[in-house]
């Protein structure tokens, strides 16, 4: 009878262990590949599924990028959506996780208004894009930067001055970006985190998974899938690295930046601008991740305009003096 008992309490453990260890798979599998922003999802839960549908004219364009660990070629869907006022003024939209540039393109009649181009293309991993893992900014960083060298040998007259602006995973990638070059005119952070880790596993939390000790296995787990360290894609490791003015919109009320983070993120912006630059931070009132412009439409304009004079078109003069 002894034995009986061990050798059942020898097997729940097993069976415990075993799915505890799918549980950690499949969370691991669905950080590196979020559902898909389709054209269906798009018209259901946004009510548009291109520019056009926002009253823009625009064209599909596509970038070969390639993938920086395993060497193969990466189709990059994207639309470049043309202003007739822009004066080689340009913006590429990075939109956030799980979404795709239909999403991005919620920012779009507002750049356009301010005399942008405009290029929005869906991160690897989402919407149209190839590739199969989202990897929180570590590998898509890359083709980001791939894409503006594309960009600019394609429409070098329509992308003297380029401005990255990104939301949520965007802005990750968007600063991620900005440390590796020294040719972008400024860089927009709408609703950025600090840490990927941080972020999924607040996300995780609301959508009621598993406790701690399987979030953070998952993410390692997933790290090693993805060939990612997500440690080095942090947002205030970054912005020491970052050689463009930034601008970061930061709700009040986002629950990735809630307590000290904000205020972390705050400090280091404000530490740059402190040393000369032209870096700020408008923290939105009584508002939630990426509604800012939903919640203060004006404002917003106002803030994001009297930034844009101050970097990209105050360099655009001094250039030309």
């Amino acid at each position: 009878m002894h034995w009986s008992y061990l050798t059942l309490a020898g097997i729940l453990v097993l069976a415990g262990l075993l799915v505890a260890g799918v549980t950690i798979g499949i969370m691991a599998v669905s950080i590196l590949r979020p559902p898909r922003m389709s054209d269906g999802k798009a018209l259901w839960v946004l009510r548009r599924m291109s520019p056009g549908d926002v009253g823009l004219q625009f064209e599909t364009v596509w970038f070969q990028v390639r993938d920086e660990r395993s060497g193969s070629k990466i189709s990059i869907a994207g639309w470049w959506i043309p202003c007739a006022n822009a004066e080689g003024r340009c913006v590429i939209l990075l939109h956030g996780y799980a979404d795709a540039k239909v999403g991005a393109i919620a920012w779009a009649p507002l750049w356009h208004e301010l005399g942008f181009n405009i290029v929005a293309i869906d991160l690897r991993a989402h919407g149209e894009s190839q590739g199969t893992y989202s990897t929180g900014g570590y590998w898509e960083r890359h083709d980001v930067s791939q894409v503006i060298n594309e960009i600019r040998a394609q429409r070098p007259a329509d992308t003297q001055k380029l401005v990255l602006f990104g939301v949520s995973l965007g802005a990750a990638v968007a600063v991620a970006t900005a440390a590796l070059r020294d040719d972008l005119s400024a860089v927009v952070l709408d609703s950025p985190y600090n840490d990927f880790c941080d972020a999924a596993m607040a996300q995780m939390d609301r959508l009621g998974a598993p406790g701690r000790p399987f979030q953070i296995a998952a993410l390692w787990l997933a790290g090693k899938l993805g060939h990612a360290d997500f440690a080095q894609v942090r947002l205030l490791d970054l912005l020491s690295n970052a050689r463009a003015p930034v601008l970061a919109i930061l709700p009040e009320k986002d629950p990735l930046t809630v307590g000290e983070v904000r205020q972390r993120i705050e400090n280091a912006v404000g530490e740059r601008a402190s040393h000369g630059s032209a870096d700020q931070t408008w923290v939105v009132p009584d508002c939630d991740h990426l509604l800012a412009l939903a919640c203060k439409p004006d404002e917003y304009r106002e803030q994001l305009g009297r930034f844009l004079l101050q970097t990209v078109d105050a360099r655009a003069q001094r250039a030309s003096v």
